[in-house]
């Protein structure tokens, strides 16, 4: 016979799951930009591509690199996300070792040692999802560091006074923002569909610990 509570909290394991595969499958972050002669363009991020969309008079084209093909230019921001997507991973693997003792207490008891590792496994899920939801706020930081290193690069010239007035912008700043350049350009910036769904699965797996632990899931 199957037992309704445990269900309910499965059901919730997997789709606790489902938002880590779309966080290790689709990008992060997004960089938008509308100049006044019409262009716009967005530039999406993740732990192993950068994917850039640029329209102009009614045609897009859309280019998509590995980091190693853009020389570096997105180095510390790299490590944030490559962070971020080790805790995603590991909270999905976390979540799976949860679906399958939580799947057995759907259909029959399980020992007290069993409902000990089940509990160890959402905790660490929840924290290994905390974790990789709040690592890529650092991010506007290291896209400064991205850019001084940039601007300080040998080829170029520029003074610490410009290196400082170049990477000034609220883009180095806040993690998610818009402004307005002196030449009219928009820019907006902030985190897309992986990120989003990696809260909704912290939020999902943070309910479902306070339904395991306060909840007769393991009662007969």
């Amino acid at each position: 016979m199957v037992k309704i509570l445990p269900l309910v909290s499965l059901v919730l394991i997997v789709l606790g799951a489902v938002c880590t595969i779309i966080g290790f499958s689709t990008y992060w972050y997004q960089v938008k930009f509308e100049s006044v002669d019409g262009t716009s363009g967005t530039s999406y991020f993740k732990y192993n591509k950068v994917k850039s969309m640029v329209s102009f008079e009614g045609e897009e084209t859309t280019v998509t690199s590995d980091y190693d093909d853009v020389d570096g230019e997105f180095s510390a921001q790299l490590k944030f996300y490559k962070a971020a997507i080790a805790m995603d991973i590991l909270a999905f693997v976390n979540l799976f070792f949860s679906a399958c003792y939580m799947g057995m207490a759907a259909f029959k008891e399980i020992s007290p040692a069993n409902q000990t590792k089940l509990k160890n496994s959402l905790n660490g899920a929840t924290v290994f999802l905390i974790i990789a939801t709040f690592v890529v706020l650092g991010l506007p930081k290291a896209r400064r560091e991205d850019c001084e290193d940039s601007a300080n690069d040998g080829s170029f010239n520029f003074t610490n006074s410009q290196v400082d007035e170049m990477c000034s912008g609220n883009i180095y700043k806040k993690f998610i923002g818009s402004e307005t350049d002196a030449d009219g350009t928009k820019l907006s910036w902030g985190p897309t569909t992986a990120w989003i769904a990696i809260v909704v699965g912290l939020g999902i797996s943070f309910f479902n610990n306070i339904f395991v632990y306060c909840g007769p899931v393991f009662r007969s």
